[in-house]
Formats: C-alpha cells, structure tokens, sequence
C-alpha cells in the first residue's frame, strides 16, 4: 500500500513564508467542508498533501523554487555575530519544505560538520606545506617537490594534530564544484564514507549516509552546500572553534524544538545542563559518565566549565551511553568538532551498564 503523504500546518506556513495561524485560517472552512482531508498523527492534525486544492499545491511548488535565492538573501553577508547562528538557522530551515525535522537534520548537521573537518584539514596542510618547504626548516623540509606532494597526504601527520585526514573526494572544493550536478546527494554520500574509511577509529558508522534516499531536491542540497560555503572556520582561534560549536549546538536546539517531544531524546536544554555541570564541578584529571548522554550537550558543558575555571579542558575522560543509535551519531560529531575524546557506547543503562567499573 501506499504510504499517504502528509504535511502539517506549520511545514506549509514555513514554505509559503507566512504564519501557521494564517494557513489555518485559510483551509479551515475547506477542511470542515471535506474538501481538505486531514489524518491525526498522535495528538497532531497533518493534512494529506493530494487532498490540497491545486492553486495551494501550485503556490507550494513555486516557493519551493524560489527557496535557494530566498536562503541566500538571508546568509549573503554573514557576520560572526550573536545572530550569525540565527541567520543561517533561517536559511537552512527555508530550505526544508516539508521534508521532516528528524531526517533533515542528519543532512544538515552532517554538512556543517563536512565543512569543518575539511576546514581544518586545509589549514593544516597549508602549515604542513610551509614546513616542507622552508630550507631552513632542518627538521621538516624536502626538497624535492614530488615528495613534499607524498608526504601532504600522510594520515599521520594529520593525526599526530588531532586533525582528521580528507580524502580528496571528500573535501569541501571538490564538493562545491559539485553542488550544481543533479546527483550532487550521491557525491556527499560518497565524500561521508571516505571520511569514515580514512578514520575508522572515530567516526566508523558515525556519519549520515542518507542524502539519495531523502526526498530532498538536488537544487536544495546543492543550495545547502553553497550556504555553508560562506562560513569560514579558523581553527587557530578557540574564539573560532567555539562558534562552530555554537552553530552546532544551536542547530540541535532548534531541530529539538521542531520535532517537540521527540527533541528530548537527544537535546536537554543548556540551561539544565549547565546547571548540573556546575553542581558538580568537574575538575582536570576527572571523569565524567553520562547514562543517557544524548548529543554530548553534558560533555560539552564539563569542558566549557573547565575552561572557564582557567583548567586545562583536554584533562578530563568523557564516558556515555545512549540506546538510540542515531542520537550516537549526533553525540559523536558533536565532540569530534570540539576535540572532545572520549567512549559512548550504545545501550540501555538500565539494563545494559557498559561502564560497570565507573
């Protein structure tokens, strides 16, 4: 049988760019009439798309269209300000349509963190290209330039930074050349899995490899692509680390939000957050054990308040444990932008304790 397709008030208003109270007043009297048919999903009335009067479907199909050059009026200037997260929030979110909250967000955390590791990786290269390259650098130059080339694509010289190592396929050039091809969705794929073969250790299976399947156009992922390409992160600068964080953290926020209560699964709200950490006053040489740790918002936070006690955030052991696979996935990239090392392990700790010796 198949499946009906289903879109709320809210996704609607988001496309047309008008209020949700405003499309409910419109459809209302089409709805009481059974022109509109609506189906309840739990407590939520969604409405059953080919039951829309075709001047709506019409209006949806042209918004949808016009939404890359909306996006990029949003974020053409983007300042790293305390509304830099705000403005590209709303241009990835006028991308969405009605694609739901909780696949879009796999796709656009996942660029966010495509763009960052591949940000690091050539900023590190450029310093390991000086290093080869100074005759008065004893220790690190080559003379010979076929060699220097060899030695710019050893994993070790990026792993010894704590760098991840991209391969070509996956850095973000070679997938903005790409963001205008119709299968712009199957070369993000690809670029996810060549990262997590590169660094097995950290990120195997942690990547979303889902962009093909998504009833996402390529015009829209292309456009995401193109969005994110604007931001520059400099890894030199903890200023510069943290607000890449802080999009990250902000984005998760907000798709927590979309979904409602679905959003508690992997999102506790900072402020609760913080309050606990400062309750227990994490300190270096310490470790710190989240049972149901979500997308890491508690680690984050024992870091940040090290930091901010003037201690050195890297002294401290992060252990976690999440029973929702995917939420291991958000966790995962979420301490790997932030050189945050540690264990989550997948499991009930009710039932299931990984950490039994904690």
């Amino acid at each position: 049988m198949k499946t009906q397709k289903l879109v709320t008030y809210k996704e609607i208003a988001n496309i047309l760019g008008v209020s949700r109270q405003a499309v409910q007043k419109q459809l209302k009297g089409k709805i009481s009439s059974g022109e509109i048919k609506i189906k309840m999903q739990g407590k939520t009335e969604q409405i059953i798309y080919n039951s829309l009067p075709k001047d709506i479907k019409n209006s949806l199909i042209q918004a949808r269209k016009n939404a890359p050059a909306s996006a990029k009026k949003i974020i053409d200037n983007p300042k790293k300000d305390i509304n830099f997260e705000k403005e590209l929030w709303a241009a990835a979110d006028k991308l969405r349509g009605n694609v739901d909250p909780s696949e879009y967000k796999y796709i656009v955390l996942g660029l966010i963190f495509l763009k960052y590791v591949s940000d690091s990786f050539y900023q590190h290269r450029e310093k390991l290209k000086l290093m080869f390259s100074d005759p008065n650098n004893r220790k690190y130059f080559i003379p010979d330039q076929s060699a220097r080339e060899k030695m710019l694509e050893d994993k070790e010289m990026y792993r010894r930074k704590a760098v991840f190592y991209i391969p070509t396929v996956a850095r973000w050039e070679y997938l903005r050349e790409k963001a205008a091809l119709p299968n712009i969705a199957e070369y993000i794929e690809g670029a996810m899995e060549a990262i997590e073969k590169s660094n097995p250790e950290q990120l195997e299976n942690v990547l979303p490899k889902n962009f093909v399947r998504l009833p996402l156009e390529a015009n829209i992922i292309g456009e995401l692509v193109n969005i994110f390409s604007k931001i520059k992160f400099d890894h030199d600068t903890d200023k510069e680390k943290d607000m890449l964080g802080r999009v990250y953290e902000y984005f998760i926020g907000q798709f927590a939000n979309a979904e409602g209560k679905r959003g508690g699964q992997f999102f506790t709200p900072r402020p609760l957050v913080k309050l606990l950490v400062e309750i227990l006053e994490p300190f270096e040489n310490s470790r710190v054990f989240d049972p149901c740790c979500g997308s890491g918002g508690m680690f984050v936070q024992s870091t940040r308040f090290l930091q901010e006690h003037h201690q050195d955030a890297a002294k401290i052991a992060v252990f976690g444990q999440e029973s929702n696979n995917t939420t291991i996935r958000l966790c995962k990239m979420n301490l790997a932008i932030r050189g945050i090392f540690g264990q989550v392990l997948a499991g009930n700790s009710y039932y299931d304790d990984k950490f039994p010796d904690l």
